[in-house]
């Protein structure tokens, strides 16, 4: 009876001792058998490294870890990868599962990226699934369009390279060499020219004070008559308002008009309208007017030679009698006058 009660001992030793074995290895390994997790799984083409125990975490903040890796039965090379979450975690059914680097050293996790929502993963459920770049890959993005970037600032370089090679042939070294030596003697004429003005301002000092004196007297001067120039400058405001409010507008309106009447008077003269226009241009009343005077000659000559023709006096003989007779100038003018009008016309 002692040595079955010893063996009862031993039994009962041996399973807790397996008991509290098994709760350390998993306690260990981040498992707590003794609380209550939720079971969830996500499918990847592959792991980059994931394995069993890898941390899962949200926001961070560790809770839960990978529990097992396999691959799938389907002969797509898939991997299953199951992991628990403690019980007071809810996981919304628009959470995805992102395998990530967790170190510099690429150790391997299972972060949970989601949305606030209303709708909860069950216990048992597939999550969707996501692998997050790691360090390397990520600096190899961040880095790619840099190296694109350079390799064609290379390219453009060796361009750039062979223009100037070009371009820096001996006759433009020669060139170059011509332009410093021309630069050089610039610098030389230029301090030449500076002792110069050095030189003539110490010679001419006293000119140049006296000038000075002049411009302080002038300014003095201004000064001094700054009330007088600002009242000249208001008259010739005053002057200039009066200009800008007199009718000078309206009389330059009536030069025009006056002008405008001038030129059409003008031109009718001109186009032959008109006595004046007749008296300018037909000579035909001219040469009346000559013929009339020239007979009106005549006859006070006439008059005065031969008076008794016209006044008689039965007592008194006043002389003789003188006949005049004179070519008739006139006619011969006015035929030729005419003879000229008709080969105008």
């Amino acid at each position: 009876m002692e040595e079955r009660k010893k063996i009862i001992k031993i039994g009962v030793l041996a399973i807790f001792s397996f008991v509290v074995l098994y709760w350390g290895v998993n306690f260990l390994k981040g498992t707590n058998v003794l609380s209550k997790v939720h079971n969830f799984s996500a499918i990847y083409n592959k792991v980059d490294g994931l394995t069993a125990s890898s941390v899962v975490t949200i926001n961070g903040f560790k809770v839960g870890q990978v529990s097992q890796i396999y691959f799938l039965s389907d002969n797509t090379s898939r991997l299953m990868v199951k992991f628990i979450i403690g019980n007071q975690y809810k996981i919304p059914d628009n959470a995805i599962a992102y395998i990530y680097s967790s170190d510099i050293m690429g150790t391997k996790g299972i972060k949970l990226v989601y949305d606030a929502d209303t709708v909860y993963y069950q216990d048992g459920d597939t999550l969707k699934s996501a692998i997050e770049g790691d360090l390397k890959d990520q600096v190899s993005v961040q880095m790619l369009p840099l190296k694109y970037k350079i390799e064609s600032l290379l390219g453009s370089t060796d361009s750039v390279l062979a223009v100037v090679q070009n371009i820096f042939n001996e006759q433009t070294r020669e060139n170059l060499s011509k332009s410093f030596e021309s630069i050089k003697n610039t610098i030389k004429n230029l301090e030449n020219t500076t002792f110069r003005l050095d030189s003539f301002a110490q010679n001419e000092s006293s000119t140049l004070e006296d000038v000075m004196g002049n411009v302080e007297s002038i300014t003095a001067n201004l000064k001094l008559n700054n009330d007088h120039i600002t009242a000249s400058l208001k008259n010739l405001e005053s002057f200039t308002d009066s200009l800008a409010n007199s009718d000078l507008k309206a009389a330059i309106d009536n030069a025009n008009i006056a002008v405008a009447q001038l030129n059409s008077v003008l031109l009718k003269i001109n186009e032959g309208e008109g006595t004046l226009s007749q008296l300018l241009n037909n000579d035909t009343l001219y040469t009346y007017i000559t013929n009339v005077t020239l007979n009106l000659n005549k006859l006070i000559r006439d008059v005065k030679e031969n008076p008794k023709r016209y006044v008689h006096f039965s007592a008194i003989d006043m002389g003789r009698t003188v006949l005049v007779v004179e070519k008739d100038k006139s006619s011969k003018k006015i035929k030729k006058a005419k003879a000229k009008k008709e080969e105008e016309e």
